[in-house]
């Protein structure tokens, strides 16, 4: 892990994994504090339930929050490796197992208590998706040097190999389906889900052909000049991911990473940065996004600092006093939620005054 100052950026890159990370941050929970004061108000019952996953077949917003970080990171890695071309390519994939490790291990902590006790302990984990996936994906575009068509080849062996395995050897149940049989049997420790988990073996498969269609995404970006062509060859391929996604014949399910759930979310990855990019790299309105980059220039630290420290209780405990002279007892949940996301906000600004960016 290091801090640095970053060089020259993609702005509407930042601001889009800023965006994303902002959700969970709490945006989410301060849109569930609002809802019940608006139930009968059809945005905020469809915002509400955007910001919650869907019980098991559907997509929502907020299924396709880990994974959008998972396509960002994708193409974060295609412009990090152009800068990395002059060294040794052993050197640079251990840097990229040695990022997934860490990653692996942060995970373990995040989870809880890490006792190694294969009874207790829950050892797949979201950061270990990320890493595990960001090393496979990142290990292959390297010795294909970055080409698209290897790359794309692979994705469409990963997601036909895992859509076939899903298809064809189980059912599109929690108990029945594919990923819960190579889980029980190949993923240690506890299982998130109980019959499955969510990070499992072949979710990491699926999520490292996202991370190469991010990749990919990045070629994109890379090899057109035009920069309203540019956007516009996104926006066109993230519509076209999109339909594939909608119209395959395998149900769109997060919890098990289906193939149609990748398209998906690669091609709303997709659209989401061609129009960012449009708006703050073309037009050159960048000044609005600053609250997205402080967040998206320190996403990791972000992530660790929410399940470390609990905001919503910290601002209770600074405010709480205060929300309840004036204000009723809903209102005050809604006080206490934005107070609990400024704070998660000023954090991340702290360290962007201090021009600290910790990354792997």
């Amino acid at each position: 892990m290091r801090m640095e100052t970053p060089a020259a950026r993609l702005t509407s890159l930042d601001a889009l994994r800023g965006l994303d990370m902002l959700i969970i941050l709490g945006v989410d929970a301060l849109v569930h504090a609002i809802y019940p004061l608006y139930s009968g108000h059809e945005f905020w019952a469809t915002a509400r339930a955007q910001l919650g996953h869907a019980p098991w077949e559907g997509l929502r917003l907020y299924d396709c929050v880990f994974p959008l970080f998972v396509f960002i990171s994708g193409m974060a890695m295609c412009f990090s490796q152009l800068r990395r071309m002059e060294s040794p390519l052993l050197r640079q994939l251990l840097k990229i197992w040695v990022r997934a490790a860490v990653l692996v291990f942060l995970g373990f902590f995040i989870n809880g208590a890490i006792s190694w006790d294969m009874q207790h302990m829950r050892f797949a984990s979201v950061l270990g998706l990320i890493g595990l996936s960001g090393a496979l994906a990142g290990s292959f575009a390297l010795l294909c040097r970055g080409r698209m068509v290897p790359n794309l080849l692979l994705v469409l062996l990963l997601l036909a190999g895992v859509g076939t395995a899903q298809y064809g050897c189980g059912d599109f149940t929690p108990r029945g389906c594919f990923n819960a049989w190579v889980d029980a049997r190949f993923c240690p420790g506890v299982l998130h889900s109980g019959s499955y988990d969510p990070e499992g073996p072949l979710c990491i498969l699926s999520a490292t052909a996202l991370c190469l269609l991010g990749y990919c995404g990045g070629r994109l970006f890379l090899n057109i000049g035009n920069a309203v062509q540019r956007a516009l060859t996104m926006l066109g391929a993230g519509a076209v991911l999109m339909a594939a996604g909608y119209y395959l014949p395998i149900p769109i399910i997060k919890g098990i990473w289906t193939p149609s759930f990748v398209l998906c979310c690669a091609g709303i990855g997709a659209v989401l940065m061609a129009l960012l990019h449009l708006v703050i790299d073309v037009a050159g309105l960048q000044k609005w996004c600053l609250p997205l980059r402080v967040v998206g220039l320190n996403a990791l630290a972000a992530y660790m600092i929410t399940h470390i420290i609990n905001f919503q209780a910290l601002a209770a405990r600074l405010l709480g006093g205060t929300w309840g002279l004036f204000l009723s007892e809903g209102w005050q949940r809604v006080a206490n939620a934005g107070a609990a996301l400024l704070l998660a906000w000023w954090f991340c600004y702290f360290l962007y005054r201090k021009r600290v960016f910790i990354k792997l």
